[in-house]
């Protein structure tokens, strides 16, 4: 069978839907997603049990249709924060949308469990066989920032016979019959098994926490996308860009964004090499602070049944231990990955906000629609990509900075973005009232500093 279709997108995931889904409320046009999953939804199909986003629900999904009650959590440690949408929600959410919203219109078609390749064709992953596409107006490649997670991925150290190493996946299950759990992994993953250990009463005593490399890590409080909370979001806002455009080192941008608050860390003693934006609660911080057996002897080499192997040392650990392996690299593919978005008869989807992948794909849509002009399509999508160093952030929030600049300056996509529902703050900031003398300020101290920023941070990449 051969297939005919407008946009041709590959791939199924977070970033796919949310273009799509502005894509049908603003054009005619049809869609054919080729995915090699069963079904869409991307990674969330394999994520562990008690995953959840570390960014308010509000954040993330399509344009469209709400994730999640816009409403605080009332325990736990959240608490005092907007929700956090479970794996199991998000996968839901997009599966329903598929059925619900997709299919229905009649101008998106799916085909799982297949593959685009690179004469042009989709081959079945399960028949082997090769299907012609006419593609009308453009591909649209939406696996840049396809995620390496625990469950899929393969190690990088040997584990020997006897030796039980699992994926967070099986925490659940196994975490009652051991009597000691090693987590390996420092980022956001590692601190997901740490929690629900805590939250569930294992005791911290016997939890040993091996950490590659310690992290910098937002105050999720800054970002809380609701009016209440609007006053603390443009500090932090105002704050970090007066820092960027003052910052003379990378060492001083860092503790200057430590001592405003907007960044945590585990341990004060220890310089942190490494970040991935990881989002996180003070009371989460308190709680993973408890783990007192911390290992910071670089990465795990191999594990055998008397202990652990690592670049800078050997651990002995208890028998009959059950490791967790949350060193999966997450989206660290997509690290310093500056492929344009707007292409000659493709379309690469691609944060153009710093760590907002759903909100930068709904936002390219609308460019795709609205402006015709391919120099300013370039200049509003410059690639923030995901970051693995502080260094890596450098050109990502300066690409920000300039793309934001070019949105405002456009009426029409400055109106978009204040009736996105994926831009938490934009339809908040155009509501504050003149006599807000406060929060006035705070935005004129971000004009203030923001050329500046761009400048220093883009100074800083290059001598770092």
């Amino acid at each position: 069978m051969d297939y005919k279709t407008d946009y041709l997108i590959i791939g199924g995931g977070a970033m796919a839907m949310a273009f799509i889904d502005t894509m049908l409320k603003e054009t005619d046009a049809t869609f054919l997603i080729v995915d090699r999953r069963p079904k869409v939804g991307g990674h969330w199909n394999d994520a562990y049990p008690f995953v959840r986003l570390h960014q308010p629900s509000s954040f993330y999904g399509v344009a469209s249709r709400p994730l999640g009650r816009h409403r605080l959590d009332e325990t736990g440690f959240n608490k005092g924060h907007f929700e956090l949408a479970t794996g199991v929600e998000v996968i839901h959410y997009y599966h329903a949308l598929m059925e619900e919203v997709f299919i229905p219109s009649k101008r998106v078609q799916y085909l799982p469990l297949c593959d685009y390749t690179d004469n042009g064709a989709i081959l079945s992953l399960m028949s082997g066989e090769e299907h012609k596409v006419t593609v009308n107006i453009k591909v649209v490649n939406a696996t840049l920032m396809n995620t390496e997670i625990p469950m899929t991925h393969t190690p990088k150290f040997k584990v020997a016979e006897g030796v039980n190493c699992v994926p967070p996946n099986h925490l659940c299950r196994l975490a009652p019959k051991h009597k000691h759990i090693t987590v390996l992994g420092g980022g956001k993953t590692g601190i997901d098994s740490i929690t629900w250990l805590l939250a569930n009463n294992y005791p911290a005593d016997n939890i040993t926490w091996v950490i590659p490399r310690d992290s910098w890590f937002y105050d999720r409080s800054k970002f809380q996308p609701d009016k209440d909370f609007l006053e603390y979001t443009l500090e932090f806002i105002a704050g970090q860009t007066e820092n960027f455009a003052t910052a003379a080192t990378l060492e001083e941008l860092c503790l200057g964004m430590e001592s405003r608050g907007n960044w945590l860390r585990l341990d004060r003693n220890v310089w942190p090499t490494m970040f991935h934006a990881a989002l996180i609660t003070k009371i989460e911080l308190e709680q993973i602070q408890r783990i007192s057996h911390v290992v910071r002897l670089g990465r795990v080499e191999s594990i055998d049944t008397k202990g652990m192997q690592l670049t800078k040392g050997e651990v002995s650990c208890q028998p009959d231990t059950l490791y967790i392996d949350c060193t999966a690299a997450g989206l660290c593919n997509n690290v310093n990955n500056f492929t344009p978005v707007f292409e000659l008869g493709q379309i690469n989807l691609q944060c153009i906000r710093v760590f907002q992948p759903c909100f930068s794909a709904a936002l390219i849509a609308h460019i795709e629609v609205s402006i015709e002009d391919d120099a300013l399509r370039h200049a509003m999508t410059r690639p923030t990509p995901m970051t693995d160093t502080v260094k890596d952030f450098l050109t990502s929030q300066a690409h920000l900075l300039m793309n934001e600049g070019q949105w405002r300056s456009h009426e029409e996509i400055t109106k978009w973005l204040i009736d996105c529902r994926l831009d938490g703050f934009s339809h908040l900031i155009a509501n504050i009232s003149a006599d807000d003398h406060k929060k006035i300020n705070q935005l004129k101290r971000y004009g203030q500093h923001v050329k500046n920023a761009v400048d220093n941070l883009l100074r800083l990449a290059a001598v770092n």
